[in-house]
């Protein structure tokens, strides 16, 4: 593989039709590196080992093996669909079948037959959309670790005044934050029901 693969975005592309695959191959694969699987246990084996490298998944529905909800299944399952965008693109189109797919977290749905232009448009505006998400997570994880660290000083400096105006006082509120911290550490292990 050359270089200039190497720095394209991966999308997933899973349907049971060759032509389908060979049709949305060719739409994209002047701008992202095409990756295929001919039905849905295929897709969960790639991205069991490979999920950190897809960009996105295009997905049928109606497939042999496992379907496409069975996949949506899966990939919520593993919590893959938290960092991987899915577009669901069926010619299974009726108000029900959309629904359950948006129950299950695509992201966008696209009924068959589609238009190119479409299909490369919310492609593009789906990578850009989660590439915007992850960078606003990532802002809001560092504020709250700079807030962690002014708070976490803020005890240690007011720790220091009661301790200068009381010995065993300020001994004390640092004891109290070495407690509370080993408490709220165990409590995340045991369980994720509190958002700590």
């Amino acid at each position: 593989m050359n270089r200039e693969n190497d720095s394209k975005q991966k999308i997933l592309i899973v349907d049971d039709s060759e032509m389908n695959r060979a049709i949305l191959s060719e739409i994209l694969n002047d701008e992202y590196d095409i990756v295929e699987a001919g039905n849905g246990a295929e897709a969960v084996a790639f991205l069991q080992k490979n999920a950190n490298e897809i960009s996105v998944v295009l997905l049928d529905i109606v497939m042999p093996v496992m379907d496409g909800y069975e996949v949506l299944e899966m990939m919520n399952s593993r919590r893959w669909i938290d960092d991987i965008p899915v577009i669901m693109i069926s010619a299974e189109s009726s108000s029900d079948s959309i629904d359950r797919a948006y129950e299950l977290g695509v992201t966008d749905f696209i009924a068959r037959p589609f238009d190119a232009l479409i299909v490369r448009r919310r492609v593009i505006n789906t990578i850009l959309l989660y590439a915007k998400q992850k960078k606003l997570s990532e802002m809001v994880s560092d504020q709250i670790y700079e807030n962690e660290k002014i708070s976490n000083m803020m005890i240690t400096v007011l720790s220091h005044i009661v301790e200068f105006r009381n010995g065993e006082s300020g001994l004390h509120v640092l004891h109290v934050q070495t407690i509370t911290d080993i408490l709220l550490r165990r409590l995340v292990q045991i369980t994720d029901k509190y958002k700590l």
